[in-house]
């Protein structure tokens, strides 16, 4: 079926495309590999069967059931330089680049800033919808700019940093901006001479371990990948999104009623609030590796929920309810999920 010049498929798979890797369909598919495809696509948005559903690497994405709308798989690439000067570098990266494969790229020209999110799966167009973090780093103070093209009057659009309204895990765009826009790409602010930041979890002791005490960017990178390795499942084996709850954010004197009911409770700092370790509760409460149907809780990291065996979408949302539902009972905490529901 053609809608203007887009070639738009019909009941293809969704299996290889999401991480969860789920067995699901979507009734109409179409692949956007160019900006002038995303383009065409704004302009004949309301001719496309609805609901449409963006998808990029599909590392966030839990289809329930068959999607009965039409998935649109952005898939642009490209990474260009756009200036540079003695301290920072500004590169252009198209929203359909492999994150990890970006990730490589600036590690390897030693551009510093975002080691720490090393191994992370996805596509450069979800960070900053996630505004996605790891090990201390956020993407958000990295990125200049968020290009993106506007789905009601059909143009080509820049959003500043500060426009974003980055949040833990949040943005504009999954707020207020909601299905009101495709990003094409997003331009990064990188330094040639930053400061590593080793302090997060276990990396100073696993960089100690390896007898490093002034590690490279690379070989903070390296630590790091081997850290997520020993702990979370490759997509690629096991169907999982990674993190699949937030780390809630409490007040000062609420983790200090936490700390005495539970000593052990880990918690981060987070300006003048505490991020409690999700983490940590579900293991607490005994959900490590423990199964329901096809889903499972993670052996080694209870906040990740793989699918262990041809787990349908359905699955995995009703083992993650019961989580949530046993953490409200214990510590009175709300869980809410990284991961969004199609």
């Amino acid at each position: 079926m053609k809608i203007g010049k887009l070639l738009i498929h019909k009941n293809k798979s969704l299996k290889s495309l999401h991480t969860f890797g789920c067995e699901v369909s979507s009734k109409f598919f179409l692949e956007l590999n160019t900006l002038e495809e995303i383009r065409e696509c704004a302009k004949h948005i309301k001719e496309i069967p609805q609901p449409v559903y963006f998808l990029g690497g599909g590392a966030n994405s839990l289809f329930i059931k068959n999607f009965s709308g039409t998935v649109i798989h952005v898939y642009n690439k490209g990474v260009e330089l756009i200036e540079e000067n003695d301290k920072e570098v500004f590169l252009r990266v198209q929203a359909g680049e492999d994150w990890d494969d970006f990730v490589r790229f600036c590690v390897q020209k030693e551009y510093y800033g975002l080691e720490n999110l090393a191994a992370i799966p996805g596509q450069v167009g979800a960070a900053p919808i996630q505004n996605i973090g790891a090990y201390g780093v956020e993407v958000k103070d990295y990125i200049h700019e968020v290009h993106y093209v506007d789905l009601i009057e059909g143009k080509s659009c820049v959003l500043g940093n500060s426009d974003c309204n980055f949040g833990y895990r949040d943005s504009i765009f999954k707020q207020e901006m909601r299905g009101q826009f495709i990003i094409t790409g997003v331009t990064f602010r990188l330094l040639k001479n930053g400061k590593l930041k080793t302090e997060y979890g276990t990396i100073k002791q696993e960089l100690n371990n390896q007898g490093i005490v002034a590690p490279t960017i690379a070989q903070l990178s390296d630590t790091i990948r081997k850290i997520r390795a020993s702990k979370l499942p490759d997509p690629k084996e096991v169907g999982n999104g990674g993190s699949f709850f937030k780390n809630p954010i409490v007040t000062m004197s609420r983790f200090e009623e936490l700390k005495k009911q539970y000593p052990e409770i880990v918690a981060y700092k987070n300006g003048d609030k505490m991020k409690i370790a999700a983490g940590w509760m579900i293991d607490h409460l005994k959900w490590k590796g423990r199964e329901y149907k096809g889903a499972a809780v993670h052996t080694q990291q209870a906040l990740v929920l793989i699918n262990k065996n041809n787990a349908s979408g359905k699955d995995i949302v009703e083992l993650s309810q019961m989580i949530q539902e046993d953490v409200q009972k214990h510590f009175g905490i709300s869980l809410e999920t990284e991961v969004q529901f199609c």
